[in-house]
């Protein structure tokens, strides 16, 4: 099969992980695949490990983002304009700290309700103008990958076109090629595409999604096989398009088998997270809880810490740091920089509680739950009720707390460190197989099969 996904592996972004690991599943099924993904040139920084990881006989294909005319027109503008610019006079000097308060924070992004009631400040042209340039420029690297991807194809050898998004613009790219060389389409959504229930803000526009709903409808009518995440999502998807509901499956990231390092007692507890802060996800209710938890346990920073790896440095405006301080906690919290994945999982193995912040999507479940699941640790999801994670987590012993009730998260915490004091650690999740990436990969192959096994069609 051909795989035509903007995020693979050397990029560290989670989004690479999930086709990286089906990949040496699919081999083991006796099913190959080949990858034209972004060109790692262009990748913010690389792991080369899960390139490491990938079965023999993958090809990897490498394709730059292209830039757009208007791109490089808006950029000689700017240039323009800075050399024209008068010099500058004396700066206003920086606020007093305590004016520090008043000025709001910044935000980073808007629900899809408060997007399309026309209830996002600013000029609606503006953003409207640069959801047109983010759809576009995917769009564009879209038809750069199906270009190479043509070439591939005509060794003669593929089966099927699979894309996998988001950036969802790739589908399309995989939906020309699949209807050139007749070759079934299945499309991955690894996060909603019209349905996405939050956008960044400076494409928060209704023009988003109207492009974006046109382009999901044209892609769902020649997809052969329609793969979601999460069963909120398959459920919202097919109520969305009923005529191909019986084209559409949940396969689920799920939790490796790889081999981690044994817990051992630990001097502190440590309430680990890994990945991204940004968006929706507010660590201030777990700041608070924890603050509760300190003050009536009287625990010191070398008994209870919160650690966060990864892209943590700030929410909003403000650095983590600033933000555990003004919530009375900055001395219990640590932030360290993104590391490889092998010391990520290090990192997690050493946590008493896994954390997940809370998140204004309910129909996605953080990768990083199913990570979780391979560790001796209790888990925390600050999530709602009946949300894709809540439902995912109900009856396994995790605690699932909104992020509005400070109350439950302390009473969780204190609960936990209590138990850990007292020596107990939980069975990892991982033991039930359900929640294994190899379960779900049987799923996915189980419906991939019909499809690839059907005489190839002539080159075209």
């Amino acid at each position: 099969m051909l795989l035509l996904s903007y995020l693979f592996p050397p990029s560290r972004a989670v989004g690479a992980l999930r086709w990286q690991k089906f990949a040496g599943h699919l081999a083991q099924a006796g099913i190959g695949m080949d990858v034209v993904t972004l060109d790692p040139a262009q990748l913010p920084s690389q792991d080369t490990t899960g390139l490491e990881d990938l079965p023999e006989g993958t090809q990897v294909f490498a394709v730059l983002q292209p830039r757009l005319i208007r791109e490089q027109i808006e950029q000689s503008l700017l240039g323009l304009k800075r050399r024209l610019r008068p010099s500058e006079g004396p700066k206003t000097p920086p606020p007093a700290a305590g004016a520090a308060a008043t000025v709001a924070r910044r935000v980073d992004s808007y629900s899809r309700a408060a997007i399309l009631q026309g209830s996002v400040p600013g000029s609606r042209l503006l953003r409207g103008y640069h959801a047109r340039q983010d759809l576009a420029r995917i769009e564009a690297w879209a038809r750069a990958a199906a270009e190479v991807g043509h070439g591939i194809i005509r060794q003669g050898r593929h089966r099927a076109i699979i894309s996998c998004g988001p950036p969802h613009p790739t589908h399309e790219g995989a939906r020309r090629l699949a209807r050139e060389f007749g070759l079934p389409l299945v499309i991955d959504l690894r996060d909603p595409w019209a349905l996405v229930e939050r956008i960044p803000a400076h494409i928060a526009s209704p023009t988003w999604y109207r492009l974006s709903a046109r382009a999901e409808r044209q892609v769902v009518e020649d997809a052969r096989l329609i793969v979601l995440n999460t069963e909120v999502a398959l459920q919202a998807m097919q109520a969305a398009h009923p005529d191909a509901a019986g084209r559409m499956i949940c396969v689920m990231n799920g939790c490796d088998e790889d081999p981690v390092r044994a817990p051992s007692r630990a001097e502190r507890f440590v309430v680990a997270y890994a990945g991204s802060v940004y968006l929706d996800r507010d660590p201030r209710p777990l700041f608070r809880a924890a603050r509760q938890v300190v003050a009536e346990l009287a625990l010191a920073p070398g008994l209870f810490t919160i650690e966060f790896m990864g892209n943590v440095q700030s929410y909003g405006s403000k650095t983590l740091g600033v933000i555990a301080a003004e919530e009375g906690v900055g001395d219990f919290v640590r932030v360290h920089p993104p590391r490889p994945r092998a010391e990520a999982l290090e990192f997690l193995a050493s946590a008493s509680v896994l954390l997940s912040l809370p998140q204004d999507s309910e129909m996605a479940i953080p990768s990083k739950i199913f990570e979780y699941f391979q560790f001796e640790a209790w888990i925390l999801a600050l999530a709602e009720r009946d949300s894709a994670t809540e439902r995912l987590l109900r009856g396994t012993g995790s605690d699932t707390v909104s992020s509005r009730d400070v109350a439950g998260i302390a009473e969780a915490l204190r609960t936990r460190y209590l138990a850990w004091q007292q020596g107990q650690r939980p069975p990892a999740l991982a033991r039930d197989a359900r929640f294994t990436r190899r379960h779900q990969a049987a799923r996915l192959i189980e419906a991939l099969r019909p499809l690839i096994s059907q005489p190839q069609p002539a080159e075209a």
